[in-house]
């Protein structure tokens, strides 16, 4: 989880993969919260599809 440094005030989140590759958030989210939400499903869906 970051701030997004193009969008002051907004957070962003990177999941790194086991290959070394990169997935980032589509989008930017107004809290914390919201974003580590969005991580969470996301890591949920990439690990359901491996």
């Amino acid at each position: 989880m970051a701030p997004c440094p193009d969008k002051p005030g907004t957070f962003r989140w990177q999941i790194q993969l086991e290959d070394g590759s990169v997935v980032r958030a589509p989008y930017a989210f107004a809290t914390r919260g919201g974003a580590e939400l969005s991580a969470d499903l996301w890591m949920k869906q990439l690990r359901a599809t491996a």
